[in-house]
């Protein structure tokens, strides 16, 4: 079943104005409804300040005359009514684009949908609970924290989460996680408000942090561990509905769920990991983005048609066109900010430095865990990991278990931190963890997963 009356589909005609600078000082004006996109890469900095009218970067309103600092960050300041920016410092490129009327634009259809969102949270004791998906680069993600950012705008305390483990929100790459977002998101974050810098862990926030209830994947794709995917799926969605159940306001806003995306070659698989997901959390409505991918679009509406939630209500489908101007992140600048995220949550960013705490450990002073070598098996438990050389540079996850416990429960426990391995001294049996606090790592059972990679430079 599809939602009516959403317009805007199918009518993107704007038009483009393209620059390639190393550096920039200028004010550039936008009529209603356009967008400023611009790509600031890792170790510089640009500066945009709102001079007149009103501006948002994914449903987060700018302040007037304010200064906005922003680094390697590919994202796009849109107006609603018209403004003036005021934009200065080094950008990889950008490109205005002004459209002439608000249905050309490919968020009205977005804006609509939180509307029609909005009055389901109105007249509903249980909120919508909204599953973004699609195939890869079609907006996701954007369209995700668009939803929320506009939810919280409206007064609601909506539930954010993420299944898909390359993304990473409120954690370190590698994880599932969901957490309130009932204040404003911080727009100068790089991942729009959904990284790592805005947890307590990273320090003072001039923006309200946020608390995720996460779970180690470990790895980079949902398909590189099936079985245990779905197990993660399985434990957060318990932990969302136990939130809801012990906060009626969260209850009533529901919750915006952010996807894998779904590539065309194994398309089978991660249908069904679309519905396992559906099935978890008692989606209600579901989001398609890319509705031009037909055998994808036509195999979501197939596996869904006639499907209801457990609480009764029937599964919605709405299909909507890949966001205009999403920008493909290639493997290098992918890995770049996966290093840059482990690097901010040890030593912080450009607005906040943290003192992480190192400390030199015995062998046989902590718990560390991985998972099974056996590839046959399909819900591979862990096993005591035999600590070397190899494990340097890695980035652990530390669980909220104990070191007694049996494996399939630290495995399925929540994260609590991470730490990193800085040195390995086989000779002398040691090892040298970087952890952001002090304190004795001995009780907590540590993870070393497949992926992300280990970060070599992360100590000089």
């Amino acid at each position: 079943m599809s939602i009516p009356g959403i317009p805007g589909l199918g009518q993107i005609a704007p038009q483009h104005h393209q620059n390639h600078h190393q550096s920039t000082n200028r004010i550039i004006q936008l009529r209603p409804f356009g967008e400023w996109r611009f790509q600031v890469p890792r170790g510089a900095n640009a500066t945009v300040r709102v001079l007149s009218g009103t501006a948002e970067r994914d449903g987060t309103e700018l302040a007037l005359n304010r200064s906005y600092s922003f680094t390697r960050t590919r994202s796009k300041i849109l107006t609603w009514t018209g403004c003036t920016l005021e934009i200065s410092g080094e950008l990889d490129s950008d490109n205005l684009v002004q459209y002439n009327s608000p249905e050309e634009s490919s968020y009205l259809p977005v804006m609509n949908l939180h509307f029609y969102l909005h009055e389901r949270r109105q007249s509903l004791k249980r909120g919508p609970r909204v599953l973004i998906c699609g195939t890869p680069n079609t907006g996701k993600s954007t369209v995700a924290r668009t939803l929320v950012a506009l939810a919280t705008r409206a007064g609601s305390q909506p539930l954010f989460g993420n299944i898909d483990p390359r993304e990473g929100l409120l954690t370190l790459p590698g994880c599932l996680s969901a957490a309130v977002f009932g204040t404003v998101m911080d727009v100068e974050d790089p991942e729009g408000g959904t990284g790592v810098t805005s947890t307590p862990s990273s320090g003072p926030s001039a923006v309200p942090v946020k608390l995720p209830m996460a779970y180690y994947f470990g790895r980079e794709k949902m398909e590189d561990d099936f079985g245990l995917w779905k197990e993660l799926v399985k434990k957060l969605a318990s932990s969302v509905r136990a939130k809801f159940e012990e906060d009626e306001i969260v209850k009533g806003s529901g919750i915006v769920l952010d996807s894998p995306g779904v590539e065309l070659v194994s398309l089978q698989e991660g249908i069904e990991g679309l519905v396992h997901a559906v099935e978890e959390f008692a989606i209600n409505v579901v989001v398609v983005l890319g509705g031009e991918e037909k055998e994808f679009y036509e195999g979501v509406v197939g596996r869904l048609k006639g499907k209801k939630t457990v609480h009764g209500e029937e599964v919605e489908v709405v299909g909507l066109e890949k966001i205009d101007g999403v920008v493909g992140r290639d493997e290098m600048f992918a890995q770049a900010n996966r290093e840059a995220s482990i690097k901010e949550y040890f030593f912080g960013d450009g607005r906040r430095t943290l003192s992480p705490f190192t400390q030199s450990v015995g062998f046989d002073d902590v718990a560390i865990f991985k998972a099974s070598d056996d590839d046959d098996d399909q819900q591979p438990v862990l096993e005591q990991a035999e600590i070397s050389e190899e494990m340097a540079h890695w980035t652990l996850a530390v669980m909220n278990a104990s070191v007694n416990d049996p494996p399939e429960t630290i495995q399925q426990a929540p994260v609590i931190g991470w730490v990193a391995i800085a040195n390995v001294d086989e000779d002398k049996r040691r090892l040298r963890i970087l952890s952001p606090v002090s304190g004795r790592l001995g009780n907590q059972p540590m993870v070393w997963g497949r992926w992300p990679e280990p970060y070599i430079n992360l100590i000089g």
